[in-house]
């Protein structure tokens, strides 16, 4: 995950600190004129927006320090929440998580869909064929400069590797539900792992394996791929075909 991810998934968790701040700086006052001038509740929350718009409406005493903390304190800490909330705009990052919240709350209809491992060019045509035959996909992939070619062309991508170990990037994928995953990697070992990975999580689902190493084709079939295609085989044999 990287910085720009980090700061949109974090966003609902500083938008919770900002309003804490906010609800903190508000009790402080309400129960400050409360407990020191024995207002009640109506009156202590008039002095403490009166406080922050430094109209200062006690003479002295404590009433009058409370009033004096929250215009400074409260003003400082309120200009910079605002001001934190307007550079999220600006930065697109509030945008950017809506869209992100919209795309995985589809995500989690989705069901008897196609799992894309790999956004490359074995990948990308995939997506195409899908797409153009209005077949349910995801295209999960790791590498930044893939997925911003990816989401440019319309492609629904999640940002992820399916070789982690805790399944986090297949499980949002929808494995559970899904028709069939298409591993395009060219790592061999990789695909392997996924093919076992994948069986564990729906013994349902079909899996697609590509293999650059011939001598892993019978591994991945024994993993629970249902077809295994060696780029290299598959062209000579394409090959023959044309010859005979």
């Amino acid at each position: 995950m990287n910085e720009q991810d980090e700061k949109i998934k974090q966003l609902p968790k500083r938008i919770l600190g900002f309003l804490a701040i906010i609800i903190i700086l508000f009790s402080i006052g309400i129960l400050g004129f409360i407990f020191l001038k024995k207002y009640d509740f109506e009156v202590s929350l008039i002095k403490t927006l009166e406080s922050f718009a430094f109209m200062f409406s006690e003479d002295v005493g404590y009433g009058k320090g409370l009033q004096i903390f929250l215009a400074i304190f409260g003003v400082m800490t309120l200009g910079w929440i605002i001001s934190s909330v307007f550079n999220l705009i600006f930065e697109g990052h509030i945008s950017e998580y809506l869209k992100t919240s919209r795309f995985l709350s589809r995500m989690k209809k989705m069901k008897n869909h196609y799992i894309i491992a790999g956004g490359g060019r074995v990948g990308e045509e995939l997506a195409k064929e899908f797409a153009a035959s209005k077949k349910q996909y995801v295209i999960i992939e790791k590498d930044d400069k893939k997925i911003s070619k990816l989401e440019k062309n319309g492609f629904q991508v999640i940002r992820g590797d399916v070789t982690d170990s805790d399944y986090s990037d297949l499980v949002e994928a929808g494995i559970k539900n899904a028709k069939a995953i298409i591993l395009a990697m060219p790592e061999t070992e990789k695909n392997l792992l996924v093919t076992m990975t994948a069986k564990e999580l729906n013994p349902k689902i079909d899996v697609y394996a590509r293999s650059d190493n011939p001598a892993f084709i019978e591994k991945l079939k024994k993993a629970g791929a249902k077809l295994v295609i060696n780029p290299e085989l598959a062209a000579a044999e394409k090959f023959l075909e044309t010859i005979k």
